[in-house]
């Protein structure tokens, strides 16, 4: 079961990690939250355009803000291990 091993090293990250970790996946959902939103209002007028294109790239940018955190965390969690 490599999985549980996983989650159950995960779950034993420091703190720092942690928090690291979690606040990446706050600000992601928000931003993916956001994105929908504004995928929702989008109507056919002047400002479509430059509406539409906010909304992809909150739909994009989560991605990256992702990998960095859980880099940042992995990078730390090793450090706090030494």
């Amino acid at each position: 079961m490599k999985l549980r091993a996983i989650v159950n090293r995960m779950l034993r990250m420091s703190d720092p990690a942690w928090f690291i970790f979690i606040r990446s996946i706050q600000l992601s959902a928000f931003m993916l939250f956001c994105s929908f939103m504004l995928h929702l209002n989008i109507s056919h007028t002047l400002a479509y355009y430059t509406r539409y294109m906010t909304a992809e790239a909150l739909s994009e940018a989560p991605q990256g803000i992702l990998l960095i955190g859980i880099l940042a965390s992995a990078i730390l969690e090793d450090q706090s291990s030494k």
